[in-house]
Formats: structure tokens, C-alpha cells, sequence
């Protein structure tokens, strides 16, 4: 009977505490995968306090449980965002009526765009593949891409807003992704940082 009582007692106080401490770790552990992916020394104009909200905004992304899995987060969620950004390029593009300058910098961004989301989608398949040096170029490449477009509209005096923002998170998904993926690259996949 006393055993049976101290059993009672241990999962009525003991275990919801190892529970909960549990937890923290893994919140803990997330945390330091995502600050590490955010750690980008050199770009200028990168926020890493935005870089932090910004992936523990995204549930997969936050809950991710290894540098595999967030990898594979950060570009899912990348590719997402480029695809609305690719998107609200062409419905501006269909509605017509801008000045010739503002739809030749769109018609430059949709093809860039295109690009991006290539690259997203071939970064994934190598980070699948454990193909990480591949992967790694491909992710820069769709932030260059992403960049290729804003300057479509800097060099023609013309700003979009909606299309900087894209241009912004395609910066901040593929550099973090690119960090995490080198990251894998040094060790074996599914380790820690």
C-alpha cells in the first residue's frame, strides 16, 4: 500500500515538475537553433532582434526539434513568403495601368522572382538529400535574386513597398537557412549546434 501511495505521490507533484522542465529544455534548445540561425555579421541592415521574431513567428519554424528540421522550416517558409511576394508582383503587373518605368521594374521582378522560388525549392530537395553545400548556394541564390529585384526598382527611381518587404524576408529566410545549413554541412545531420 505504501508503494502504491508514493507512486500517487510522485506523478501527483514530481511529474508534472519534470514535465514542465522538460519543456523549457526544448524551448531553450529551439531558442539557441534560431539565435544561431539569426547570428549574420555580415550584412549590413541585418536586424537580428527582427531576424528572431520574425522565425519564431512561424510554428514550424519555433517548434522545429533539429538543425535538419529547421533548415527544412526556414526554407518552407521562405519559399511561402516569396510566392505571395511573386504573386502580388504579377497582380500588379494583370491590373495595368502604371507608368512604363514601374511596369518594367515588375516585369524584371516577376522573372527574378521565378528564380527565387527555384531556387527555395531546389535548396529544400538538396537539404533533403543532405546535398548542404548545394543547398547553401542555392539559398544565397535566392537571396541575390531577391536583390536583383529591388534594385530592378532603385536604378529606375521607383519604389514598391510591398515588394521591398518581399525582397526583405527572402533576405531573412534564405541567410538564416544558409547559417543553419552550413551549420550541417561541418556535422553529421540531426546534431545540435
Amino acid at each position: 500500500m505504501s508503494s502504491l501511495r508514493n507512486y500517487f505521490v510522485f506523478l501527483t507533484f514530481f511529474f508534472p515538475f519534470f514535465l514542465l522542465l522538460t519543456l523549457q529544455t526544448k524551448s531553450n534548445f529551439n531558442s539557441k537553433f534560431i539565435e544561431k540561425a539569426c547570428t549574420i555579421y555580415t550584412r549590413p541592415n541585418w536586424d537580428f532582434d527582427f531576424c528572431i521574431k520574425l522565425l519564431n513567428s512561424d510554428p514550424k519554424i519555433s517548434s522545429a526539434p533539429t538543425p535538419f528540421d529547421l533548415a527544412i522550416a526556414i526554407i518552407q517558409a521562405g519559399n511561402s513568403h516569396a510566392s505571395e511576394t511573386q504573386d502580388y508582383i504579377n497582380q500588379k503587373l494583370s491590373e495595368g495601368g502604371t507608368n512604363p518605368v514601374v511596369s518594367s521594374a515588375l516585369s524584371v521582378c516577376s522573372k527574378w522572382y521565378g528564380g527565387v522560388l527555384g531556387a527555395f525549392v531546389t535548396a529544400l530537395d538538396d537539404v533533403q538529400e543532405k546535398k548542404f553545400q548545394s543547398a547553401s548556394d542555392h539559398v544565397e541564390s535566392a537571396n541575390d535574386y531577391a536583390m536583383n529585384c529591388e534594385e530592378a526598382f532603385a536604378s529606375r527611381n521607383v519604389q514598391d513597398d510591398g515588394i521591398s518587404k518581399g525582397d526583405n524576408l527572402v533576405m531573412y529566410f534564405s541567410l538564416s537557412a544558409g547559417v543553419v545549413i552550413n551549420v550541417l554541412g561541418e556535422t553529421t545531420p540531426h546534431t545540435s549546434f
